[in-house]
């Protein structure tokens, strides 16, 4: 939790309602029962039926003290929104930092371990993701470029550990910006009088139609009624890039979500090479999925591989129009390996050692050894994994295994996939954890857990 230099605190926290009466439509939003209409079922009892089957609680422990033998623990928790059905949660980045055990409870009761996927400091979001045996509900997108002064909204989440909490109020004013602590803080932030406290960060600020319009990040200490939420077009395109960096995949076409008149609708910016797309053209469909912002564009990519070939459908003109994207390319650097659909270096390192991983500072590195070029931060660590056993830690920089360095994907690939690995049933690994260098081995003769 931030210590802010206005004596902000950050609200973390999540939140879910069991509603009587609710299922779920194919595309995972919640479609309500035919019931009789009563005055008692007021727009805010209606928005909040359709907004918080979506909702999540996160907890998990983080460590209390810097030092590595410290067993001490602080319970955090937070909320989150469920933004694809397979599982892809947005949340604040410090609902889940150095979280050692992302524990996501569903509104319908059912509990997963969260998997970290990629994060953005400068906003304080990130993606998480949960393993469901079937789609989950998604929260329904509203736009933050209309949004009104005085309008009704309703803030979801788990303030104080109480969960399935929501909290009624208005927009008090837009545009503000915070500061959180002497170096960082939120830009362009809606200020809401709707009750928001520790425990709340992450969950959505929705509308009276039940439509998510900010994503809840940050109290005022000290005062009653001031909280502040993340506008959504904000959040949303922040999700966008944070999937893109996950699947990696490039087309020959740059795309913008666009809000006028409380609409969002997905815009060619840039077209490059052979797309016979061009600047203005509006992005109906990406295959078999409708798209009306980049997030859902970026989604419908998500489970495509390099090479393949995809259909978009596009408006010019009042006229419909499809252009088949052949030979998506995914570059050679630049893409994560925290994500859960990357199935090459991503799932060998995850299924093999446990661990999830991204690239690390190179000059960081070097300023704590200047023999090491590079290396890979560990993102999260899979229960009784070799990782797991060997006592590895989120945050720490996987800088060698065997006798090879690890600055890269890469020669990363090439030591897991090398004879000598295949034979080593104790690998000795190296990893950089705060200004020191350290030494182990892991032990590859246990299974690892899933």
């Amino acid at each position: 939790m931030f210590q802010p230099s206005i004596r902000l605190r950050t609200a973390t926290s999540a939140l879910a309602t069991i509603i009587a009466g609710a299922s779920f439509g194919s595309m995972g939003q919640p479609v309500l029962a035919e019931t009789p209409v009563s005055a008692r079922q007021t727009d805010t009892v209606r928005a909040i039926l359709a907004a918080e089957p979506a909702v999540v609680n996160i907890e998990g422990n983080k460590p209390s003290g810097k030092g590595a033998g410290e067993a001490q623990q602080v319970n955090g928790m937070g909320s989150g929104v469920i933004i694809d059905s397979r599982g892809y949660i947005l949340t604040n980045q410090h609902v889940v930092q150095d979280v050692t055990r992302i524990e996501v409870t569903l509104h319908d009761g059912s509990k997963y371990i969260g998997i970290p996927i990629d994060h953005d400091p400068s906003t304080d979001l990130a993606l998480v993701k949960i393993e469901a045996p079937r789609p989950v509900p998604v929260i329904r997108f509203g736009t933050s470029s209309d949004l009104m002064r005085g309008e009704k909204v309703v803030a979801i989440g788990n303030p104080f550990g109480y969960q399935h909490t929501v909290t009624e109020g208005i927009i008090s004013a837009l545009h503000r910006d915070i500061p959180v602590n002497g170096v960082q803080e939120y830009e362009d932030l809606i200020q809401t009088d709707a009750s928001i406290n520790p425990g709340n960060s992450g969950g959505p600020l929705v509308n009276i139609d039940g439509d998510m319009i900010g994503l809840n990040a940050a109290v005022r200490v000290g005062a009653q009624g001031i909280g502040f939420a993340i506008p959504v077009d904000k959040a949303l395109d922040v999700a966008a890039l944070l999937i893109h960096r996950s699947h990696g995949l490039e087309v020959p076409f740059e795309v913008r979500t666009t809000s006028r008149d409380g609409h969002t609708e997905l815009r060619v910016h840039r077209a490059r090479g052979t797309a016979t797309l061009t600047s203005g053209d509006t992005i109906k469909r990406v295959g078999n999925q409708t798209v009306h912002n980049r997030l859902q564009y970026e989604l419908a990519l998500l489970d495509h591989r390099p090479g393949s070939a995809i259909d978009i459908e596009y408006e010019r003109d009042g006229q419909s129009r499809v252009e088949r994207i052949e030979g998506m390319t995914r570059p050679a650097t630049g893409v994560s390996l925290v994500s859960a659909r990357n199935q090459d270096q991503s799932s060998v390192a995850w299924n093999l050692l446990g661990v999830r991983l991204r690239p690390a500072d190179g000059q960081q590195v070097k300023a704590v050894d200047s023999s090491y070029n590079g290396g890979l931060v560990i993102d999260s660590i899979r229960p009784s994994s070799p990782a797991a056993l060997a006592k590895l830690q989120r945050g720490d920089v996987l800088v060698g295994l065997l006798e090879w360095q690890t600055p890269n994907w890469k020669d990363l690939e090439w030591i897991l996939s090398s004879d000598e690995m295949k034979q080593s049933r104790n690998p000795k690994f190296r990893i950089i954890r705060g200004s020191g260098v350290f030494y182990g081995n892991l032990d590859l003769t246990k299974p690892v857990g899933r």
